[in-house]
């Protein structure tokens, strides 16, 4: 093989005359015109702006971790601060707890950082926590360009925010809550002065989370018992909703009729006391014979009305001639009779009666109740206690009876209604519709007048005649109105769910008897949260011989039937008071439910919405429900 040297064909003698002329320059000159060989020299010419280009790459990314991660330990810890706030005060716990997180989230060594600080402060006047957190970033490689360490900063900040909010309060005011407690501190409270202190709480936290918005928060009550207080509502919505609100009206209360009894003499004009038998012969009358006594003594009873005022009178012959054995001789005796009057509807002495004695017969009675009704507005009179002899006189306070409902065993939440044993004639559990009979109407709870026995002093005591405080419908309040409402209730009767739960239903429905005012527009454009809270200190505890929203159970058999007994009471009102938690559910209510001082049972968690059951030992876990529960409510949030 021939290895053959050629020149460039390109080069002719002009390029050998220009070569040599290019060796005289001087060598720097002639290596910069040189294109051969310069790659070495352009590379190590690069070396250091490619070695801060990486280093700077690795480093930001060493900063950007160190930033999230820091980033995310301030927004947890302003967060856990806020939620710790009391009220409207950044107490030094608070400030501790939000401190805690931070640290939890963020540990000083991380990427090597150093001098990691994080503070927080509450802004006066706001309900905001901000906080502010940095650290110290040594850089890998930037050092050599004069950067040895890289700060980075950052600042949270967390509120609550809160929207238009509706809350309804159904709280069990029963005997119970008159008990006391004992806190975690060995000190001791009372269950419903506790219930009024965690109250006021909720109010401040929300107060607090509507600071400096135009955020919309009304509150509702129902306290409850055996029953509720909440005729003044019905009648100012409407009297007719009511037994006793058009004129004309009764109502028949399981209770007892009074009968005066005296004596009269044949032939006489005064009535005298019924003497024992056999007696001595009275002065004054006429004697006569033993049939025309008996006739006399049988005679046809007679009703006379005067001014609305019933006068019943029935007749029995007493005795003739002082005998108390068979009137069988002749001749003409003294003869005496006994008269009963009974006068409705009051059972005041009449003016002619010498009160031999006052009978009594329990059962059944039926009272008018149009003027009873309208005795719940203070411009109205009272009116005479039915029952009793002394002239005494009663004044409705606002309970009441429920309207017609079904003895059935199971109850369901459908999207008719609720219904009981598949039907929807349990129309104490129809949460919207209002009455159009006297089936669908409420009546009047008139705790004077229920007697469990023909004895005169078996009236049933106040105590199993509970009627709470005044159910309040939705409104816009003061801390003072809420303040004055909350510590007016007092603590009595016995503890149905069922029954606060059917009226905390009916006062917060968009749909139902008062939903003009649930429906009120707010004065933003915002919508309307609805949230009910529900607070029991005790299980369900429907009585047998109490008057309560559903007569005397014992008598008026409304929820056992008529053969039922007191074992089945419990399970049917549990049946009824769990459909109506899924009611009030299905109207896009959220329902909080709160334990205090009693086991959460599965019933109270089926009961409330998810995620929104509690349990509170005593006043100071109470009070933190109550404050969870609002600081939810208010959606508690990052804002930066």
């Amino acid at each position: 093989m021939t290895i053959r040297h050629t020149e460039d064909q390109r080069f002719g003698t002009s390029a050998r005359a220009d070569a040599a002329k290019t060796g005289a320059r001087p060598w720097l000159n002639r290596l910069l015109a040189s294109k051969r060989g310069n790659v070495l020299p352009i590379l190590a010419a690069s070396i250091l702006p490619m070695a801060a280009m990486v280093g700077g790459a690795i480093d930001m990314s060493r900063a950007y971790m160190v930033k999230s991660r820091i980033q995310h330990a301030c927004d947890a810890g302003v967060l856990a601060g806020r939620r710790a706030m009391a009220q409207s005060t950044y107490t030094t716990a608070a400030e501790a707890q939000a401190e805690a997180f931070f640290d939890v989230n963020y540990q000083e060594g991380y990427n090597d950082t150093t001098g990691v600080s994080f503070e927080t402060e509450n802004p006066t006047g706001s309900s905001k926590i901000t906080g502010s957190a940095s650290a110290d970033m040594p850089t890998a490689i930037m050092g050599m360009f004069g950067y040895d360490t890289l700060n980075i900063s950052v600042t949270c900040e967390a509120e609550l925010n809160l929207t238009n909010t509706d809350v309804t309060f159904v709280l069990d005011v029963t005997g119970s809550m008159a008990e006391t407690l004992t806190n975690s501190d060995g000190t001791s409270a009372v269950k419903l002065t506790s219930l009024q202190e965690a109250v006021m709480s909720f109010y401040d936290t929300m107060a607090t989370a509507a600071a400096g918005s135009d955020a919309r928060i009304r509150y509702s009550f129902v306290p409850y018992s055996s029953n509720v207080n909440v005729g003044e509502l019905l009648y100012d919505a409407n009297p007719a909703w009511l037994v006793g609100g058009t004129a004309g009206d009764s109502w028949t209360y399981r209770s007892r009729a009074t009968f005066w009894q005296d004596c009269e003499i044949f032939g006489g004009t005064q009535a005298v006391t019924c003497p024992s038998r056999p007696h001595s012969t009275f002065s004054g009358g006429t004697n006569t014979t033993s049939s025309a006594c008996t006739t006399w003594g049988r005679a046809a009873s007679t009703t006379n009305t005067v001014n609305g005022v019933t006068t019943e009178t029935t007749y029995d012959r007493f005795s003739w001639a002082g005998r108390n054995d068979r009137w069988s001789f002749s001749g003409s005796a003294q003869c005496l009779r006994i008269r009963t009057r009974r006068i409705t509807p009051n059972h005041l002495q009449p003016a002619n009666s010498s009160v031999a004695r006052v009978a009594y017969a329990r059962g059944p009675v039926t009272y008018p109740t149009f003027d009873y009704v309208r005795s719940i507005k203070a411009a109205n009179p009272a009116v005479f206690t039915p029952t009793e002899v002394n002239g005494s006189t009663s004044r409705w306070d606002g309970c009441i009876e429920e309207r017609d409902t079904v003895a059935a065993t199971n109850f369901a939440s459908t999207r008719n209604g609720i219904t009981a044993d598949d039907t929807l004639d349990a129309h104490d559990l129809n949460i919207d519709d209002a009455p159009t009979d006297t089936a669908t109407k409420w009546r009047p709870f008139w705790r004077e007048v229920y007697y469990r026995s023909t004895n005169s002093s078996s009236l049933i005591s106040l105590g199993n005649t509970a009627c709470p405080g005044k159910a309040k419908l939705l409104a816009e309040m003061t801390r003072q109105q809420v303040y004055d409402y909350v510590y007016g209730l007092v603590a009595v009767g016995g503890t149905y769910h069922d029954v606060g739960l059917i009226w905390g239903a009916r006062l917060a429905s968009p749909q139902g008897l008062f939903q003009s005012v649930v429906n009120e527009v707010p004065n933003n454009p915002g919508a309307v949260s609805r949230h009910m809270v529900f607070m029991t200190d005790g299980q369900l505890a429907p009585s047998w011989s109490s008057a309560s929203i559903y007569g005397i159970e014992q008598d008026d058999r409304r929820i056992v039937g008529a053969s039922g007994s007191s074992r089945d009471q419990l399970s049917r009102h549990r049946s009824r008071y769990l459909a109506v938690c899924q009611a009030i559910k299905s109207k896009g209510i959220r329902l909080w439910v709160i334990a205090f001082g009693t086991e959460l049972t599965e019933d109270m968690e089926t009961c409330a919405s998810s995620g929104s059951s509690f349990t509170a030992e005593n006043a100071d876990e109470l009070n933190s429900a109550f404050e969870n529960i609002a600081k939810n409510i208010a959606e508690l949030r990052l804002t930066q």
